[in-house]
């Protein structure tokens, strides 16, 4: 697990690129703290560069950016390929010998024999770019599911890509800040993909692989991989013995390490479940980290110790307080490469994970995006069936006194944008034009643009929500700030209900059985029922959630109105003051207002 940056320049110097990419990594030292290194390619003016967290290979042969045996390929990697023994395996039969135990050669290996089909074969999670100096390119690569971040800009000098947005000041370009970000951040409560907050810095979507011609300075993005949507599994039986098969495959691939390694114990369903599962096959190399609160509400101490019981693995609690969240403020906002009103509780598990000396952490993120945990898997038929009211009375839910209730509004939209923005949004555009002092209809214009798969169309009900989630919510949001937050303390964080062979069979079985209506995640709960304490699957679902709500009400730094001049958020934060107000609504006011 790294970070990467790399910048390709025919009108620079070699020791100007040298410099740039240089300063790039720097500026992202934090997710690599191992190692570093940087290459430039005299002739072509590439430059790859990348800070290393030694995970695979804690050997100085896994160093980085790294050759191929003829040097005719380089490539500078970010990430974890579970499967590369396989992989590995299977070249050795084909002839090809390795000099190190990385997985970062089989990557190498893998390209050279299969090519472009290379990447489809990779199990893990991964952003990386590979030149290629015989096809006289450069590839950028991002995984299957989206987990690992890759960013990439072009203008008429040069082509950059990196790990982080923020890595792009270092570039020797300035960047120009998106003008439509603060619009994306009030109403989503981060910055949807493909946008960022700088103009014409662009994430790389999922599943995809960017190939850069060096001869022109073309390029073209190239989908190799998407998720399976057709149904093949319709007897409940066969999904249940599917479900513990591959998933149970996944928790034991993604163990493979060595340095470190852990999990993130809520005591919820998810985390308890890979917790059971990779305690049996860490065999007692294990180690689980929780938070606990003073405030009770928030403790789930009592659920963690009916787990903790039955497994091996040593288990750490850090105790989080008011106290720790004041002191750790700043720093928390100065470590979110995007803005988010997200990602602050695992910056702090995180945090702990380092202090417990883990490199990687397992996570249960993703189960309520597959089986349908989130309430918005009960409010999509009445969304899709009041989107079918006259637009004109839609609209006039703007005049409602209840935030929740004044979302309705963006199902006027008549598209999927607006009805994630009423399931998930934080504010509606007449609103946000208040707030940024603009036009109302430049607010609409902006988020009816925002460009989605046409794959929604196709769907509905719980398979509508889940693509939601999925798309939406977990791709923009959850794994965004999971990486830049975990990745602030130098830990990686593995998400086994992501796993591409997991997906792809969640995918495949029939929503009449996959999605619950009395119980939610119904489907996994029974695949796991045996193993689990009744105490952890009876229960209702609690989130991995703070006591932020309160933190930031008593934090007058965030909450004291006297701090906000534009009257719209002055009257917002009072609402927040008065318990009027979601404290994710607030945190994004104070970070357009004073913290952007």
């Amino acid at each position: 697990m790294c970070r990467i940056a790399g910048i390709i320049a025919q009108n620079s110097s070699s020791e100007q690129l040298k410099h740039q990419v240089t300063l790039m990594c720097n500026s992202m030292a934090h997710g690599g703290p191992d190692d570093f290194g940087v290459v430039v390619d005299d002739e072509k003016k590439v430059s790859l560069g990348n800070r290393r967290l030694s995970i695979l290979d804690l050997s100085a042969a896994g160093h980085q950016p790294m050759f191929s045996d003829d040097e005719k390929i380089v490539i500078a990697y970010n990430g974890e390929i579970y499967n590369f023994k396989a992989l590995k395996e299977q070249l050795i039969r084909e002839g090809f010998h390795f000099k190190t135990s990385s997985d970062t050669e089989v990557i190498i290996k893998a390209y050279q024999f299969w090519g472009e089909n290379s990447f489809k074969k990779l199990n893990g999670i991964f952003a990386l770019c590979l030149h290629d100096k015989t096809k006289n390119c450069c590839y950028l690569v991002r995984d299957q599911s989206g987990v690992k971040p890759l960013y990439y800009s072009k203008n008429i000098d040069q082509f950059t890509f990196a790990s982080e947005v923020k890595a792009f000041a270092h570039s020797g370009v300035t960047p120009l800040g998106n003008e439509n970000w603060k619009i994306y951040y009030l109403a989503f409560g981060h910055i949807p993909e493909p946008f960022t907050t700088l103009k014409n810095v662009y994430s790389l979507p999922k599943g995809s692989f960017l190939k850069y011609q060096l001869s022109d300075g073309s390029f073209k993005i190239h989908p190799y991989f998407q998720f399976s949507t057709a149904i093949q599994i319709i007897d409940e039986g066969e999904a249940i013995i599917r479900i513990k098969e591959e998933l149970n495959k996944a928790v034991k691939l993604q163990l493979i390490s060595d340095a470190s390694i852990g999990v993130l114990f809520s005591g919820g369903l998810d985390s308890s479940i890979i917790t059971l599962l990779a305690d049996t096959y860490a065999k007692g190399n294990l180690t689980s980290i929780s938070a606990n609160f003073n405030e009770i509400d928030f403790s789930e101490s009592n659920y963690r110790q009916i787990i903790s019981e039955r497994v091996e693995a040593g288990h750490q609690e850090h105790l989080i307080t008011y106290r720790d969240f004041v002191y750790n403020f700043d720093t928390v906002l100065k470590n979110m490469d995007q803005p988010t009103t997200d990602g602050i509780n695992t910056w702090f598990v995180c945090k702990c994970a380092k202090e417990n000396g883990l490199k990687s952490v397992l996570s249960g993120l993703g189960a309520d995006e597959l089986f349908g945990g989130y309430p918005s898997f009960d409010r999509i038929r009445k969304i899709q069936n009041l989107g079918r009211i006259s637009k004109e009375l839609i609209k006039s839910a703007r005049f409602l006194q209840n935030t929740k209730l004044n979302r309705l509004y963006y199902l006027s939209f008549q598209s999927p944008v607006g009805e994630y923005l009423c399931l998930r949004g934080l504010y509606t555009p007449d609103i946000i034009a208040k707030l940024l002092d603009i036009d109302v209809q430049t607010v609409i214009n902006c988020l009816q643009n925002i460009p989605l798969n046409d794959t929604i169309r196709y769907l509905n009900d719980e398979e509508r929500a889940s693509w939601f989630e999925i798309n939406m919510y977990m791709q923009n949001q959850l794994l965004k700030d999971t990486d830049f937050m975990s990745m602030s303390h130098g830990v990686e964080v593995r998400v086994p209900f992501l796993d591409v062979n997991f997906v792809n069979l969640v995918t495949s079985i029939h929503p009449s059985i996959k999605f619950g209506v009395y119980q939610k995640k119904r489907l996994l709960i029974e695949a796991y029922k045996k193993e689990l304490p009744e105490q952890i699957f009876n229960r209702s679902k609690m989130g991995f959630t703070f006591p932020f709500q309160e933190w930031m009400v008593k934090n007058k730094e965030i909450s004291s109105p006297d701090l906000y001049q534009n009257k719209k958020a002055k009257k917002l934060i009072t609402s927040f003051n008065n318990h009027k107000l979601h404290w994710s609504s607030a945190f994004a006011l104070y970070k357009v207002f004073h913290a952007s």
